[in-house]
């Protein structure tokens, strides 16, 4: 059974980057297992920023990815992993 990862970037209105995470999990043994824990990253990461006084009132966009191994290393190039 693969394992799915989630890749979030986040960027913020007026921020020359965005945020980039990646999360992997046990648990995301398919794409609506990862799915279904866009919601709650997504919502602890606007919290986030929200602490920073710099970003109050600024926009917040994500996108994001749930892939498996294949998916990434086909979308990032990677030829090999140590996981």
């Amino acid at each position: 059974m693969d394992v799915f990862t989630m890749v979030i970037m986040a960027c913020v209105s007026g921020e020359p980057h965005c945020t980039t995470s990646r999360i992997s999990e046990m648990d995301f043994t398919t794409a609506q297992a990862c799915e279904t824990r866009i919601d709650a990253v997504t919502r602890t990461m606007t919290k986030d920023f929200a602490r920073r006084p710099d970003f109050k009132g600024r926009q917040v966009t994500y996108d994001v990815s749930c892939m498996d191994r294949a998916q990434l290393a086909q979308k990032f190039g990677i030829t090999s992993s140590d996981t």
